[in-house]
């Protein structure tokens, strides 16, 4: 069928210049098409082959248009007018997008699959027989429909656009527009060793708080303050200086609607963290907390408490006792903190914004560097935004990072004090933190703007990792990029920019100074959903929302549903969403099949019993999958042999117990990165995998070794996570032995690691793996950047000579039988190392010294031995910022107990060390002399210096603090939510009835309250939430005013 199309002669523009982000699909749109006309041509209705070249046309001059105008300096009226072309077009993209994709799916599977439309009759002239059309031709038709309702739209929005910005039109006149000022942020530096303005005081306050102070019993300490003002900083750097002086630790995050399950998982992590939980029940899990801290002396860290509801239930799986512990809480909620401390004020520590000297010296150390000067022409202008932000240091680094890379730009600084306002000054509080925001978001790179919106997919107070992050934007098509590589760089440095630009937070950093994991702080959150709901870009709905403000199409949909009563809102459409995210419940999940133009997908399911399954039977019907991610407690039924189905799966990430791997998962042709748990046992054939980037977990125990040498096969992999989960069978020294030649087949690798899970970290130390086998390759992989090879386990005779081959290796961490010159020697060579982890067996025959030579990158350097007999001299390395000990007390003289030479480390900001030995008084005399020798260091680096009771282990100490703690929390990060919610009554009434005890004093000890509480059972807030017309987020509220009351009654 022929188009009719009258339509006016354009000027073809040509730009390379990636469209706004908040158009996305559209940049994909022109090369699809290409692909359509090129290899469907014959299969397109009769006319196409004209009219698509016309509607790309238009796309491209609609694209120009955008660029053109994607400053914050435009006039008002012509943003306005921008916005609303850029959100018409972006559907339009979408709608054209999924037209496209449902033609060429159609007509390469010549499935049997009408679109909803009218149906089509052939009725014969003489009106006697009547047959349906041919399947092929009902497509054609449809197509057809669609080119023609493509080409009308993309039309009259060139049209509208043109009507509203002509000279004159309307009285709106295009004359009235502003300089552009385009404003991007410097390279972000992490400062977990840098200078921290304003909180010393408070930091000397809270460490006399929860120090040994002569009071051995449980001590709670709350920190309050505004958002913004600094509370999780402060915190975090107490825990920092701090956690070494106790047995365990913990630091975890709560929200606004907090995932009780998930916190308490979090903290049982923490300080138990080679042993799993044995089951997700809430009161087990207290159980098993309490259990394991009941002889231990604790320091418990909760960040950002908003209820007191969450300090009842924390408070119950957190034991007193008489050994020291200590809880440190921050909020922003008065009462919670008092709440939290026994109402006890003097132990409340109130954190007020900054003052000018602090908020200046924040200001441009952020602004300029630690060394800053502010040139002359900058002063007013500087001095004015610091007024602006009225002393919150949230604001104050917000707008400082707008400004990093505009020194020499006076109009630049005078633009961002004009924009900025008194919103500060007048809203102290989340209202007018809004207006900075907007001005960051405003001027952020157009290709960042739509990778923050995506974010809004999240739960508040979720750790998200960086790894899953970049490869989402991937998959949503928001990184512009020719090949995967660059996609993959592209889409980590956008990453970096925006911890740079202070809108996520670094969670977790290695040694390295990676970014590993973020979160958003719970203002800015709560202003990208507003800008997400707003451009119809993400839609996200919680439990409490039966309705919602949803567009006539929702194409990113993010549910999170804890509640096990909840449902999808009634005036929710699903055909069009390309992406869905789910966090709740299994009973909850809408049936998979719903969504059939899903492209990317991420499960965070958890059921009530651990025995239940979730089937994934559906999934193959996604056709234009790129991305999923399954997290569950429960077991994943998967299709055996249905996995072919998703021919543009690039991303498959299973944290879940799976039933059995599908057979037909080799056969994956787009897939990139896979990711299964520990344990899994892949099938034969992963020889066929070889467009693999990415493979973790391989479980190296477990596989075949026919698996493991189809591993030299996969010669993509970049990234080779192995992992070995359970006692070590006969085959696994020949099959660690054969890594070499594997190795020497995988010129592309970037990184290699060889991990344990928690049976093999309780297994004994003396269970070691000569791994000699591996210390010839005959062709290393020359792109290697980090090398880990389970270094408390598997033991090399010395450096291996292809390591001191590898000058693009940065991270080393091995274990060695013995460590001598030749070793150092060795590792001195290695030009861009920068954290090196010594496992070394036995003690040293000679002084280790370390020279000015070599090691000039290296910033942490981590040394377990039974005796660290090092020397550093003068000069040597000189960027070294992190010396980690681990060393054996018993019977050693001092002298080669403490490494010599420390004061040489000029850089060194943090020392931390793990002294292990049978006699207390040995332990206390190594400890004091390497505090002594830490005292004569200039740079004044931190410590934290544990004494353990028993011999050296040379464990690694994973429970040492909050970068550790996030990571273990990752590995696993079970977003599981509340359990049934009688279960939490009762805990919450426990947590109540102490509350009551105190508050109200009526009687002296807890049982007699108990037992004069009512034998009537306990009121379930559900059945008071539907008896008095509650919504489903106040049942709480409700229940605990009539539980409050009923113990008031009591006294």
């Amino acid at each position: 069928m022929h188009f009719h199309t009258i339509r006016k002669s354009s000027q073809k523009l040509h730009t390379e210049a990636p469209v706004c982000a908040l158009a996305d699909a559209m940049f994909r749109l022109p090369a699809k098409l290409d692909e359509l006309l090129i290899s469907h041509v014959h299969m397109l209705p009769r006319g196409a082959e004209d009219e698509i070249p016309l509607i790309k046309q238009d796309l491209e001059e609609i694209m120009a248009i955008l660029q053109e105008h994607d400053h914050p300096g435009r006039a008002e009226d012509r943003a306005m007018t921008s916005k609303c072309l850029t959100k018409e077009v972006r559907e339009l993209s979408y709608d054209m997008e999924d037209s496209v994709d449902q033609y060429v799916h159609a007509v390469d599977t010549k499935r049997r699959i009408v679109p909803r439309r009218k149906k089509y009759k052939i009725t014969c002239r003489r009106g006697k027989t009547t047959a349906r059309l041919p399947e092929k031709l009902k497509w054609r038709i449809w197509m057809a429909n669609k080119i023609r309702e493509f080409s009308v739209r993309s039309q009259e929005a060139l049209q509208r656009y043109s009507l509203f910005n002509h000279p004159g039109a309307h009285g709106i006149s295009t004359s009235a527009t502003s300089t552009r000022h385009d404003v991007s942020f410097g390279s972000w530096y992490p400062t977990p060793c840098g200078e921290l303005v304003g909180i010393d005081g408070h930091l000397n306050t809270l460490e006399a708080w929860l120090g040994k102070d002569g009071e051995q019993q449980l001590k709670v300490v709350s920190v309050v303050g505004s958002g913004g003002v600094g509370k999780t900083t402060l915190s975090k750097e107490l825990y920092r200086r701090i956690r070494g002086q106790f047995e365990c630790q913990a630091f975890v995050r709560t929200s606004r609607k907090p995932d009780i399950r998930r916190l308490l998982i979090s903290l049982l992590s923490q300080v138990r963290p080679h042993q799993t939980p044995h089951t997700w029940k809430l009161h087990s899990l207290i159980a098993d907390i309490r259990t394991h801290l009941h002889d231990k002396r604790y320091l418990i860290v909760i960040d950002d408490v908003w209820a007191t509801q969450t300090w009842d239930i924390i408070n119950r799986a957190l034991p007193a006792g008489n050994l020291c512990s200590r809880i440190l809480i921050t909020t922003e909620v008065e009462d919670v903190a008092l709440k939290c401390c026994g109402y006890d004020s003097r132990h409340v520590l109130m954190v007020k914004p900054l003052g000018y000297d602090d908020s200046s010296k924040l200001f441009f150390s952020t602004a300029f560097g630690l060394q800053y000067e502010c040139p002359p022409e900058l002063c007013d202008a500087a001095h004015n935004i610091v007024r602006k932000c009225a002393g919150s240091p949230l604001a104050m680094v917000t707008v400082a990072s707008l400004l990093v890379s505009q020194i020499g730009k006076p109009e630049k600084w005078d633009y961002v004090n004009e924009i900025l306002g008194h919103g500060l000054s007048t809203y102290p509080s989340s209202e007018g933190m809004k207006q900075v925001l907007n001005l960051s978001y405003k001027n952020l790179p157009h290709y960042l703007k739509a990778c923050v919106m995506y974010l809004s997919i999240y739960e508040e107070g979720y750790i998200i990792q960086k790894d899953d992050l970049v490869k989402q934007w991937i998959a949503e098509g928001l990184i512009l990029a020719t090949e995967e590589k660059d996609k993959e760089e592209i889409s980590r440095r956008y990453f970096d920019d925006l911890i740079s630009s202070r809108m996520i937070l670094p969670v977790y950093t290695n040694d390295n100074d990676d970014v590993l994991s973020c979160t958003l702080h719970h203002m800015v959150l709560d202003f990208i959903k507003h800008k997400s709901l707003e451009e119809n870009f993400v839609i996200a709905i919680d439990h409490s929302q039966t309705t919602a403000p949803l567009a006539d199409k929702v194409r990113r949909l993010s549910l999170h549903f804890g509640n096990a009563e909840a449902t999808p809102p009634t005036n929710m459409r699903l055909s069009q969403v390309r992406t869905l995210a789910f966090f709740g419940v299994i009973e909850c999940f809408p049936s998979v099949i719903e969504f059939r133009l899903l492209q990317v997908l991420i499960l965070h399911l958890f059921g009530d019993d651990e025995s239940v399954s979730f089937d994934l039977t559906g999934i193959s019907e996604l056709f234009r999958l790129r991305y999923l991610h399954v997290t569950c407690n429960a077991t994943l039924e998967v299709p055996q042999t249905q996995m072919r189905g998703l021919q543009y799966l690039e991303t498959l990430k299973i944290d879940a117990r799976v039933s059995a791997v599908p057979s037909d998962i080799v056969h994956l042709p787009s897939l990139l990165h896979l990711s299964l748990p520990v344990g899994t046992n892949l099938p034969n054939g992963i020889d066929h995998m070889t467009s693999l980037c990415t493979l973790e977990y391989f479980d190296i125990n477990v596989n075949s070794m026919e698996n493991v040498h189809s591993l030299g096969e996969l010669t993509n992999l970049q990234d080779l996570r192995l992992t070995c989960s359970t006692v070590p069978s006969s085959y696994l020294k020949s099959k660690i032995d054969s890594m070499g030649s594997i190795l020497a087949n995988l010129s592309n690798l970037r990184s290699v690691t060889l991990k344990s899970s928690g049976i093999l970290e309780s297994e004994p130390y003396s269970m070691i793996i000569s791994c000699d086998g591996l210390s010839s390759v005959s062709s290393p992989p020359a792109l290697l950047q980090r090398f880990e090879w389970l270094p408390r386990i598997c033991t090399f005779s010395s450096i291996p000579k292809w390591i001191s081959h590898l000058n693009k290796l940065c991270i080393l961490k091995i274990g060695l039988r013995e460590l001598v010159s030749n070793d150092v020697a060795a590792l001195r060579g290695l030009p861009a190392l920068t954290v090196l982890s010594l496992y070394v067996r036995a003690k040293p025959a000679e002084k280790i010294v370390f020279t000015r030579a070599g090691f000039l990158v290296l910033k942490c350097f981590k040394f377990r031995c039974s005796v660290p007999w090092l020397e550093f001299e003068v000069d040597a390395m000189p960027n070294l910022l992190k010396l980690k000990l681990s060393f054996d007390a018993h019977g050693v003289d001092q002298h080669r107990t403490i490494p010599v030479g420390m004061v040489h480390l000029t850089g060194l900001k943090e020392i931390s060390a793990k002294i292990w030995g049978a006699g207390a008084n040995e332990r206390r005399a190594a400890k004091s002399a390497l505090i002594d020798a830490i005292k004569m260091h200039s740079g004044c680096p931190t410590s934290s210096i544990q004494c353990l009771d028993g011999m050296f282990s040379g464990k690694d100490d994973n429970n040492s603090g909050i970068q550790e703690e996030e990571h273990l929390t990752l590995q696993k990060q079970y977003n599981i939510k509340e359990e049934d919610l009688m279960e939490q009554h009762k805990v919450r009434q426990k947590g109540t009835c102490e509350d009551a005890h105190r508050r109200f004093s009526a009687f002296s000890d807890w049982k007699a309250v108990a037992d004069k509480q009512p034998n009537s059972r306990v009121h379930h807030p559900c059945r008071v939430g539907k008896t008095t017309g509650l919504s489903t987020s106040r049942k709480w509220t409700a229940w605990l005013k009539t539980e409050t009351q009923k113990y008031k009654s009591m006294d």
